[in-house]
């Protein structure tokens, strides 16, 4: 029992200490509203690997169009890796009424060689990254000009909100997505950046170029995001967050729970190749801790004063996590009753358990592809 106690002690201290931390970062980010618009500007090269993307390429470039930016600086690099749907003619359609519109394909197969393919073809100083299936507010390219200009630094790291699916799954990936977009900003704002998405990323090109070939985890079909953040960490350049419900894109949760549980596990399995320690530590905290977690009822089988024991733990993780949740999600506009909230949190670290050791077995697939 001394030694369940104290483990349980020692991780629950270094998890509230963690926590606090995020929270810490996050009421330390400005928050960025803009409102008048710089004399000066940037040319921004938006560049979007593609693949199988047909029902969503339509809205993505409405949606660029409707942008309030200059159209003198900007292109779209759309890139497609090896699509066998019929987006590249949707795309060759609309490039005809889209001059800034440009469209490659990849020679390489997968997320990160798409996107490597998409910067050497840019031609503009600012790479934004984003995916086919988001959407952003009119003000997206502007806000991230105007922060550009005024901070100069080499990426941008940009939140990323989950629209609200059905029922108790939408919630839960909902939920989950919030937790994971407050780390990212929380240890951001700590000046201590761990991840990033590249569903909402910029970086300048002449700082990538430096450090393309400097970028781990080149078995991985995807992880083009937080390996690029290690890299630029690594090479000592300037790292921003940008918190701004203008610079924000919004993502769709996965349409099922096994859907979602291998999008998890691939997520996940990329932090093996993590040469990062802080982003190694923090990942190894919230694993260790939400497992140990899991394990503890099992365990309560053989004393039963380890449930009460579980039960107290529980409690202390469910009231921390709470207070960190509630500062982001009227930022990420994310609503979610106590009862509900209540649930999620009881089967979350049996979720992390789960997804923590299936990225240890899953091999890696992105949109039908299996990696190495």
């Amino acid at each position: 029992m001394i030694w369940i106690l104290a483990s349980t002690f020692i991780l629950l201290t270094g998890y509230v200490l963690l926590i606090l931390f995020f929270l810490k970062g996050w009421n330390q980010l400005p928050e960025i509203n803009t409102k008048h618009r710089s004399k000066r500007s940037v040319f921004i090269s938006v560049v979007i690997p593609f693949r199988n993307e047909e029902k969503n390429l339509v809205r993505l470039v409405e949606g660029i169009a409707r942008q309030r930016f200059s159209f003198h600086h900007l292109e779209v690099v759309m890139v497609n890796d090896h699509s066998t749907d019929k987006g590249m003619d949707c795309l060759s359609e609309l490039m005809h009424e889209y001059s800034w519109l440009h469209l490659e394909s990849s020679r390489g197969h997968g997320k990160k060689a798409a996107l490597r393919h998409g910067v050497s073809a840019a031609t503009g100083e600012l790479i934004v990254a984003t995916d086919a299936d988001c959407h952003f507010g009119r003000d997206w390219l502007q806000t991230i000009s105007e922060t550009y200009i005024s901070q100069n630094p080499d990426m941008i790291i940009m939140p990323v909100g989950m629209e609200r699916g059905n029922g108790f799954r939408g919630a839960f990936q909902q939920n989950d997505y919030l937790a994971l977009q407050m780390v990212t900003a929380g240890a951001a704002g700590c000046g201590v950046p761990v991840i990033s998405s590249g569903a909402n990323l910029a970086f300048k090109k002449k700082s990538y170029l430096e450090t393309a070939r400097k970028i781990p985890g080149e078995q991985y079909l995807s992880g083009d995001d937080v390996f690029l953040l290690h890299a630029f960490k690594a090479e000592g350049f300037k790292i921003t967050y940008l918190k701004s419900a203008q610079a924000m894109v919004k993502t769709y949760p996965a349409p099922g729970w096994k859907s979602f549980l291998l999008q998890r596990m691939r997520w996940g399995g990329k932090s093996k190749g993590y040469t990062d320690t802080r982003a190694k530590l923090v990942a190894l905290m919230i694993l260790v801790t939400n497992s140990w977690l899991a394990i503890l009822p099992f365990l309560a089988m053989i004393d039963v004063r380890i449930a009460f024991l579980w039960l107290g733990v529980l409690s202390l993780k469910i009231i921390i996590d709470r207070i960190l949740l509630n500062q982001g999600k009227g930022f990420f506009a994310v609503s979610s009753g106590l009862f509900r909230f209540l649930a999620i949190s009881f089967l979350y670290p049996t979720y992390i358990l789960v997804a923590g050791v299936g990225s240890l077995f899953i091999r890696e697939r992105w949109k039908d592809r299996t990696g190495k």
